[in-house]
């Protein structure tokens, strides 16, 4: 009886290894897959480092980009500004040169007015001094004949004189 049930319990251990055994059998092919979804992952994992690494490499080549870019951008702001202020400075220095042509205008005609009303003058001066001038050479031809008269009555009393003189003499 004893060995009938040594031979029922080793059959039950035999069953119990053949269990194991094909539990561990499947263990193994659960680990043995395991294991090549880890080395698949790991894999997966150095290639996704490897992107990480170059997208962290583009990353800063985009932030030294974006640096550039954004000094640029500040120059060319700088630029702008400084190209605004002279152009306000332009359109001053137009507006100051306008305003000073229209004056210079308005004082050139005044100017020229006062030329042609200066040259009116003139003219109607040079009128009156041509006539007066006129009325002074006839009083001139006048007052010629006067003293050409009055040096010949000038010399006809000097030569009465002189004869007078010369009888007087003889009647002493």
């Amino acid at each position: 009886h004893h060995t009938s049930e040594l031979s029922a319990h080793l059959t039950g251990s035999e069953d119990e290894v053949m269990n194991l055994t094909s539990e561990n059998e499947s263990l193994q092919k659960e680990l043995d897959g395991c294991r090549r979804e880890l080395r698949t992952f790991r894999k997966e994992l150095d290639n996704l480092v490897e992107q990480m690494s170059d997208m962290g490499t583009e990353v800063q080549d985009a932030k030294t980009k974006v640096s550039v870019y954004s000094r640029r951008l500040n120059e060319v702001e700088q630029e702008l500004n400084s190209t605004q202020e002279l152009n306000v400075n332009l359109q001053e220095q137009l507006k100051n040169a306008f305003e000073k042509q229209k004056q210079t205008q308005s004082t050139t005609a005044q100017v020229v007015k006062n030329m042609q009303t200066e040259l009116g003058r003139v003219v109607s001066d040079s009128g009156t001094i041509r006539s007066t001038l006129e009325e002074l050479e006839n009083r001139q031809d006048k007052c010629e004949g006067r003293v050409v008269e009055m040096i010949t009555n000038t010399k006809e009393y000097a030569q009465l004189l002189e004869e007078a003189q010369s009888t007087i003499q003889t009647m002493r």
